[in-house]
């Protein structure tokens, strides 16, 4: 079934997406996202308890997925089992547009509405900022049963999410 792509959480300043959740797919977590041109999706993560599989609906979109980048067009997809190092990023001249199934239903959906709180709120405005990656750390330390990072070390997350618990700092 097509989808018409209308955006409900707002990543764009951030993370140069947006993303349409949707959640109607039985035990999954399952939504669309856009991502500009040329942008970067996350950092390389893994997600501890679900699997995913990514489907491009509108340009082509890399995913780091079995140690290399692979290319997905436009009806293709590709399967990430949990446990298994990936990320996304558009490289093509055109933004992509792709769906996302995560199983079994967790809390990923939560953390990206945490992520456009954070952003609303003045606390998020970058991935580059010192403030902002302490915001970042601790949503990523509270929902580290969705996502656990690779790069940079889940380590370090819990280290910079440990400062922003000494600063006071709460998301």
């Amino acid at each position: 079934m097509k989808r018409e792509f209308i955006p409900n959480v707002d990543l764009m300043k951030v993370f140069n997406s947006n993303c349409m959740l949707i959640n109607d797919a039985e035990n999954s977590e399952n939504g669309i996202i856009l991502i500009k041109a040329g942008a970067d999706g996350p950092p390389l993560h893994t997600h501890p308890e679900q699997e995913e599989y990514f489907v491009v609906l509108k340009g082509e979109l890399e995913v780091y997925n079995e140690n290399k980048w692979v290319v997905v067009k436009e009806g293709e997809k590709i399967f990430t089992p949990k446990h298994m190092t990936h990320s996304f990023r558009s490289r093509h001249h055109e933004d992509c547009i792709f769906e996302y199934y995560l199983t079994p239903k967790r809390n990923f959906s939560e953390m990206l509405l945490t992520f456009e709180k954070l952003t609303n709120e003045g606390k998020l405005k970058s991935t580059s900022d010192f403030k902002s990656i302490i915001f970042l750390a601790l949503t990523f330390k509270k929902f580290s049963k969705e996502y656990v990072s690779v790069v940079p070390p889940q380590f370090v997350i819990n280290t910079m999410a440990g400062i922003g618990k000494l600063m006071g700092l709460k998301i």
